[in-house]
């Protein structure tokens, strides 16, 4: 019986830690991407994947790219605004999403791992989690074998001005200095990935948030600090100054920091997978050390 499993979006960061944890784990796997002659594409290969041309939008390509597979690993990138994701229309994760799945469904795909995000099960999702809760709703709909991850934010969205980080050292951030942020890092969702198509038995019908450490923004700014050696300060933005630019953004705000806010649970997470990547682990891993080093050029030392 088929062990293969076909990685879609292999290229992305979610695609590519799937792949590495599969071959870790002595799974086959078929990697999907837009243009296999880029060097991200040519490391999976080189890693050991059958690497396959195909685009979330290539229907026929991706059926072929299905074909003989046991599993599948389905990540979509999700709208944010016109401006921030341009090639991406408010409605295209729920189209493509149920089209990929109906194709799962033709290819006879015994297990689909489907990358959500924390808070999509709940009632009052927000409009950007909204369409990969349709998506959760689907695949039920279908009952095709399937796994949902919901993962927290990732510890990669720090390198850089994503979450508030400047190169001259200012961690600027709507989250009070008392909150907690959950983070974890791609590799593990490639972890919980693999985990999943390992131990289906285990994982097949399940839906689970997913964690891997929690810290507040004040002791974000001081570990980042620590592994790189330059200054780094945090800085709250009142919810106020938000409001008064956009009361919608204003509003996802409040609720990421509210009492009865999604949240994952760490124990159960490091239950189920061993050796989860702490911030402080994942700081400390030499090409991160030096990509934040590096950014935070400007930062003072003293």
């Amino acid at each position: 019986m088929s062990e293969l499993v076909t990685v879609l979006a292999a290229s992305g960061r979610q695609g590519r830690a799937v792949v590495h944890a599969l071959l870790t784990a002595d799974r086959p796997v078929r990697a999907v991407v837009r243009d296999p002659d880029r060097d991200d594409a040519r490391h999976l290969a080189d890693a050991g994947a059958e690497v396959v041309p195909g685009s979330l939008d290539d229907i026929d390509g991706i059926e072929q790219a299905l074909r003989g597979a046991a599993g599948m690993f389905l990540f979509q990138p999700n709208f944010v605004s016109p401006q921030v994701t341009p090639g991406i229309g408010p409605d295209d994760e729920t189209r493509r999403g149920r089209a990929i799945v109906d194709a799962a469904v033709r290819a006879g795909i015994r297990h689909v791992v489907y990358s959500s995000a924390l808070g999509a099960d709940r009632p009052d999702v927000n409009a950007l989690a909204r369409p990969k809760a349709q998506l959760e709703e689907y695949l039920r709909s279908t009952q095709i074998p399937a796994t949902v991850l919901r993962p927290v934010g990732f510890m990669e969205n720090y390198l850089g001005p994503l979450r508030g980080l400047q190169p001259n050292g200012m961690l600027a951030s709507t989250a009070p200095p008392d909150a907690t942020e959950q983070l974890i890092a791609v590799a593990d969702i490639g972890s919980f990935a693999a985990r999943a198509f390992t131990t289906p038995a285990d994982w097949i019908g399940r839906a689970m948030d997913i964690t891997a450490d929690e810290l507040t923004t004040p002791e974000i700014a001081d570990a980042i600090a620590a592994a790189t050696g330059r200054a780094v300060r945090y800085q709250n933005i009142p919810i106020e100054e938000i409001r008064a630019q956009d009361p919608q953004l204003a509003a996802i705000i409040a609720r990421m920091y509210s009492e009865d806010r999604p949240t994952a649970d760490l124990r159960k997470c490091r239950a189920a997978i061993t050796g989860l990547t702490t911030f402080n682990t994942w700081l400390r891993m030499p090409r991160v050390t030096e990509a934040f080093a590096a950014y935070l050029s400007e930062a003072d030392p003293a």
